[in-house]
């Protein structure tokens, strides 16, 4: 199988039209879905353990509605797009040119420096989505696909910014949970969110080893041979 055949296959297996795939597809995305809700979790419980956030309020039931659904519309998109570009195209383009670590890290290293003009940036938040791209990726390889980060990417920022009420990087968004947050700023991320922090920095480490700690237990879409066996 050639170079190219695989880069192909990484992003659009032979066997996609096929159920079991689908599946795999679904699983995998849910997986990455509960991880996301996982992330945000752990940062508000330490935030409200604190005392450095407190929900102060609820949308009415008709914002609330437009919220998550236009939130959650936003993230997807915004998943399937820098998914795509990052981990699937730049990622998956340079594994077979200069090895998966250098691979890895330029693909991270690009994700952090896109977010460089945020409102609200500052140099820990940069380096916090350059290791976010690292998780990402790690999702992406342990998943041998893009189901994976995106269900990951996707809820995290739909928890983070339409449920739970914090900025998404510098980003505020319609949400579901009027926040009161007072924390310091170097922990919470302040004004760019909980990605500009070091609770979010945290969160992240501790999702990666959950993540590493499954990665067995992943459902997986077929091998390559597979993949590349003629249809009869």
């Amino acid at each position: 199988m050639s170079k190219r055949s695989r880069r192909r296959a990484a992003l659009w297996p032979a066997h996609w039209e096929q159920p079991a795939t689908w599946r795999v597809w679904t699983a995998q995305a849910a997986i990455g879905a509960g991880l996301g809700l996982l992330l945000v979790a752990i940062v508000f419980v330490a935030e409200w353990t604190a005392g450095w956030v407190r929900v102060v309020g609820v949308a009415p039931a008709g914002a609330a509605v437009g919220a998550l659904g236009s939130g959650l519309g936003r993230a997807v998109l915004v998943a399937v797009v820098e998914e795509a570009l990052f981990r699937g195209a730049l990622l998956g383009y340079l594994r077979p040119v200069v090895g998966t670590p250098v691979a890895v890290a330029v693909s991270a290293a690009a994700f952090g420096l896109v977010h460089a003009f945020n409102p609200h940036v500052t140099p820990l938040a940069i380096a916090n989505l350059v290791g976010a791209g690292l998780l990402f990726a790690l999702a992406f390889l342990l998943g041998r696909g893009l189901a994976l980060p995106i269900g990951l990417h996707a809820a995290w920022n739909w928890f983070e910014g339409s449920v739970f009420g914090f900025p998404v990087s510098g980003t505020p968004r319609e949400r579901l949970l009027l926040l009161e947050e007072h924390g310091p700023a170097v922990w919470t991320g302040g004004a760019f969110g909980p990605e500009g922090g070091l609770l979010g920095l945290v969160a992240m480490g501790l999702v990666a080893v959950v993540l590493w700690g499954g990665r067995a237990r992943l459902p997986q879409p077929p091998p390559w041979s597979e993949r590349c066996q003629p249809r009869s």
